[in-house]
């Protein structure tokens, strides 16, 4: 077998005969395509051991793991006061470690859904990071693969009741924060041409949902109404019809927030 040295291995990608056989090859494949294949491989966060705890003796200590950990904790500590120190911390290490892009905005795109509370700092941080790496290949791709988990793959169903409920409930959750999020990344023009069938399918079915279900969907469209009224207008009628009395008074009193919302 084998074996050149760095040194070796350098002068072989820089000569002439490389470079013209490699910008050939480039020629006959879909450059594209292979790009999207690997961003669509599961990313193994393990490997980084996040979330994994052991004792020091064996504690991983690779520099990527280190890495990772210190942009999440910065993540983390991004509040409005002080985003603008935190997110250069951000970029230096993003820049530094371009190899890592991909699991850094997977997270920030899970803290967006889980906690959307935050989900205006996290955009920030996304459209700072964009400014330095193109990251809208990654953002749409894992987007897409979010929008597929969320509402397109049947929930697995098993004989305890209880989990049945939580497993419901979590999927609602998620399709709350995952609006939330489409609505802001529509807005800030991150993504674009999205949010409609978005909400087509939350409307879908939204009438003969349970009541905790659908007050927790009214708060998520009242905050977005805050946000712009243009995106509900058209299913302000749909909205209206909530306040049959078949639904109880916190549903009812929440569609009368909203309707004050577009009076304004």
């Amino acid at each position: 077998m084998l074996e050149l040295s760095e040194e070796e291995v350098g002068e072989l990608i820089n000569s002439n005969k490389f470079v013209e056989d490699y910008n050939n090859y480039k020629k006959n494949i879909d450059v594209d395509k292979l790009r999207n294949f690997f961003d669509d491989i599961e990313t193994n966060k393990n490997y980084f051991r996040l979330n994994i705890k052991k004792s020091k003796r064996f504690q991983n200590k690779n520099n990527d793991t280190l890495t990772i950990k210190n942009i999440i904790s910065n993540i983390n500590k991004c509040t409005d006061e002080n985003i603008n120190e935190i997110i250069k911390l951000i970029v230096t290490d993003i820049n530094k470690n371009k190899h890592l892009i991909n699991l850094v905005v997977e997270n920030i795109l899970e803290k967006c859904i889980l906690h959307h509370t935050y989900i205006n700092i996290y955009i920030k941080i996304l459209e700072e990071i964009n400014k330095y790496e193109n990251i809208m290949r990654i953002l749409n791709n894992t987007l897409n693969k979010y929008y597929k988990f969320i509402f397109e793959e049947k929930i697995l169903s098993s004989d305890n009741v209880y989990d049945n409920l939580c497993n419901e409930n979590k999927r609602n959750d998620n399709k709350i924060g995952y609006l939330m999020l489409m609505t802001y990344l529509d807005k800030n023009k991150v993504v674009e041409n999205k949010v409609d069938n978005l909400f087509k399918n939350i409307f879908e079915n939204i009438l003969e949902k349970d009541n905790d279900d659908i007050f927790k969907l009214l708060n998520c469209i009242y905050n977005i109404c805050l946000i712009s009224t243009d995106y509900m207008i058209n299913y302000l009628e749909t909205i209206k019809l909530l306040k049959n009395k078949k639904y109880n008074s916190k549903v009812r009193c929440k569609v009368m927030d909203i309707e004050d919302i577009f009076k304004v």
